[in-house]
């Protein structure tokens, strides 16, 4: 069994130098596409991305490609998570896909827990618990069900940005397997407030129209005390919605140990 890894980033360098190191261990072959696909920013990170990048360019295990077509922005994202890993020696049937987002993360004992799910199950793809961090290491919100690694399945296509069905005769989709001992730590809404902007309209590009208004929303939430959030629950559950939100007093992941912003109480300070 071999397992094809895609990273999609672009300015996201803090935890890109996080994340590089878990996928590229993880995996055994990790396929790099850098770059933006939104007409309202540059096509290209200009936050040391693209330098890091070059400097590592050459380490095993590590792919990197250029997306190098236009288009709106789901259609783009689907494209790179169609077509990019059939160019992998490892995109045969019976091995495993799993889209790496560059600031997502895995207690390193549930890695193992992973790969040996993957070698027993019968369905065609995994789920896990997430954590969804929001302005800091602390506040976070449970997405349950979240799926992003499949198996290699002939016929296997996208019909979303990361929902997968297979084609034998007629369309299927994939079946799906709770691993509920496993969580990712996925650190989506830990990022300056400029990238976060970024985020919400690229959102809106693709077609979350519930993503207009949220970078207001996300900057107006005030606190002192961390317990001071649970009365902003309401708005916090509008900027993520349908999640349970609350403050995470447990272990981090050891790839983030020493991520600058480890400690931080609100990234939407950090310069």
């Amino acid at each position: 069994m071999k397992i094809i890894g895609l990273m999609l980033t672009w300015n996201n360098l803090e935890f890109l130098k996080c994340s590089l190191p878990q996928a590229l261990d993880f995996c055994d072959e990790l396929i790099l596409v850098e770059g933006c696909h939104s007409r309202q920013y540059p096509q290209r990170s200009d936050d040391g991305t693209v330098a890091f990048i070059q400097s590592i360019k050459t380490r095993p295990k590590l792919r990197i490609m250029d997306f190098g077509f236009g288009g709106r922005y789901d259609a783009v994202q689907r494209r790179i998570r169609s077509e990019f890993p059939k160019a992998s020696k490892f995109y045969k049937s019976g091995n495993w896909i799993m889209h790496w987002d560059d600031d997502m993360f895995f207690m390193e004992e549930d890695l193992p827990k992973l790969k040996t799910a993957m070698k027993t199950t019968d369905c065609d793809s995994l789920s896990y618990f997430a954590r969804d961090f929001i302005y800091n290491f602390r506040f976070n919100s449970i997405e349950k069900g979240g799926v992003d690694t499949y198996r290699i399945i002939d016929g296997m296509q996208l019909s979303g940005v990361s929902n997968a069905h297979y084609k034998n005769g007629s369309y299927r989709r994939f079946t799906v397997q709770c691993i509920n001992e496993i969580t990712l730590f996925h650190y989506s809404y830990v990022k300056k407030p400029e990238r976060m902007n970024a985020r919400f309209v690229m959102s809106i590009e693709k077609g979350t129209r519930e993503s207009v208004g949220k970078h207001n929303l996300w900057m107006s939430v005030k606190w002192e005390k961390d317990e001071d959030i649970i009365k902003s629950t309401a708005t916090m559950e509008s900027i993520r919605p349908d999640e349970e939100f609350g403050i995470y007093y447990g272990e981090h992941p050891q790839a983030v140990a020493d991520h600058p912003w480890r400690y931080i109480k609100d990234v939407r300070s950090v310069k």
